[in-house]
């Protein structure tokens, strides 16, 4: 059961919140290639912070110079490769990542310097900040790959995939957007089920085992998936759509 403080309802009354974010912002030394491509790429991409001071008011197509067919959300996008893939494959989609620690966002930049793409807009901070900035119905889909399962019981309440989250997730995405989660972890991946059922908004796509336990189609793996997870085998694919009559196709 969800505590009570991530049953509070959303306030669009005041500034951008800030939560602590645990851990180091800043890991090993960057090449010089990725901060030349982190100087260069930063400012350009950048979600400017004077349109996140709004609550509930932000349009993504604000953000970009051109229109697309569809909006996606990658929170917590680490190195990037999964965010810079899809962008790649997709470039009729335009794509919003979140991740507060420099070395991930130095990754991404990297590939986007070496081959540049306009479908791209980040955020070096906490994504909640751009998820209640956002507007009513903006996003086609989430995603939250492998996010920190926060393994002590006193640290779960710091687990990005809540109540109060959700309730965020559900009023930014449009009719039957989808919220695609991941973990290798299992009780990280029971409470992600757990959560995301007990939303009266949400319901899980899968009708049997197999829809959960296999990678979709044409997947895309990062390196966490396929080198760093040790339990990568017994990883969770869980996908859940906000209720609507029509249903919406996964990217591949």
């Amino acid at each position: 059961m969800a505590s009570s403080e991530h049953n509070e309802p959303e306030s669009r009354d005041s500034a951008p919140q800030r939560r602590s974010l645990f851990g180091r912002r800043i890991g090993r030394p960057l090449s010089a290639q990725k901060k030349e491509a982190l100087e260069r790429w930063l400012p350009v991409l950048s979600i400017p912070h004077e349109k996140l001071s709004s609550p509930g008011t932000l349009q993504p197509s604000s953000l970009f110079n051109r229109n697309f067919s569809s909006v996606w959300f990658e929170i917590g996008f680490g190195y990037g490769e999964h965010l810079s893939a899809l962008a790649r494959k997709n470039p009729q989609t335009a794509f919003l990542g979140a991740e507060p620690f420099l070395n991930g966002m130095a990754a991404l930049l990297s590939d986007i310097d070496a081959a540049p793409m306009d479908n791209v807009r980040v955020l070096m901070d906490d994504a909640l900040i751009l998820a209640r900035a956002l507007a009513d119905d903006t996003l086609d889909g989430i995603y939250i790959l492998n996010p920190d399962p926060w393994h002590k019981t006193r640290h779960q309440k710091r687990r990005i995939v809540n109540r109060k989250n959700l309730d965020i997730f559900h009023r930014i995405l449009k009719p039957s957007g989808l919220v695609v989660m991941t973990s290798d972890v299992e009780p990280m991946a029971e409470w992600m089920v757990t959560q995301a059922s007990l939303h009266p908004g949400f319901e899980w796509t899968a009708s049997k085992s197999e829809d959960w336990q296999v990678p979709p189609e044409d997947w895309i793996k990062t390196r966490y998936e396929t080198k760093g997870a040790k339990n990568a085998k017994k990883m969770s694919y869980l996908f859940f759509r906000k209720k609507d009559e029509t249903p919406q196709k996964p990217l591949a």
